[in-house]
């Protein structure tokens, strides 16, 4: 699965939190922290919510991480925080927060997202997944992030799956996709996060991660 995340220069970019994924993803601290890695880590699976058309899927894939962060941020007394204790960027938060349905969301907008997309008419199957990390509640400045079908969940449901947390990228759906060492079976991200929703046997892992600059 291929992430385009928020620009630098974007008015929205969190760079805590980016720099977290990023860290967590490139696995540079593994060498002195085994855990500090998104290698091996899992998905939250159950049989009882895939994706089999009974209205039970949670258009969202949540992954804990091992629970530990690949940064370490500056509190507001001065002190570092540890490498395995919650991060919160509040400034930035307070500048990117976005009004929905009686809540807010936080990060890279939804409908600006949207608009990036490519249309049908251009070709290809497209959708907006989207790349979140909580803000609010469990898991919240920690390795945690979540990859949420916004524009394929029903319509009641929709921008509410992005509540208390924050964008920080989407699914770059026509990207070539695939599963465990081979990157590139024919299939683009999108087919291949649709698949993994149907899995029932297994729980969906991450064997390989990393980053790449555009």
């Amino acid at each position: 699965l291929w992430f385009n995340l928020t620009p630098t220069n974007h008015p929205h970019y969190l760079p805590l939190h980016i720099s977290n994924l990023c860290s967590l993803a490139a696995s540079k601290r593994k060498a002195i922290d085994s855990k500090a890695t998104y290698v091996g880590c899992t998905f939250q699976f159950s049989p009882a919510t895939i994706d089999d058309g009974s209205f039970r899927y949670r258009w969202g894939h949540q992954c804990d991480g091992y629970g530990r962060n690949g940064i370490q941020a500056s509190l507001a007394s001065g002190r570092v925080t540890d490498w395995d204790e919650p991060f919160s960027d509040p400034e930035r938060i307070k500048e990117c927060a976005h009004d929905s349905f009686g809540g807010k969301y936080y990060g890279w907008r939804y409908d600006e997202i949207s608009s990036l997309l490519p249309t049908e008419e251009g070709g290809g199957d497209t959708a907006a997944v989207l790349l979140t990390v909580p803000i609010h509640g469990p898991g919240a400045g920690t390795s945690k992030f979540s990859i949420v079908r916004v524009s394929e969940s029903p319509r009641e449901w929709g921008e509410r799956l992005l509540l208390n947390s924050a964008v920080i990228g989407f699914l770059d759906c026509i990207a070539n996709g695939g599963f465990g060492d081979d990157t590139d079976d024919g299939r683009n991200s999108l087919q291949v996060l649709r698949a993994m929703a149907q899995q029932k046997i297994g729980v969906p892992t991450i064997v390989g991660c990393g980053t790449e600059m555009k």
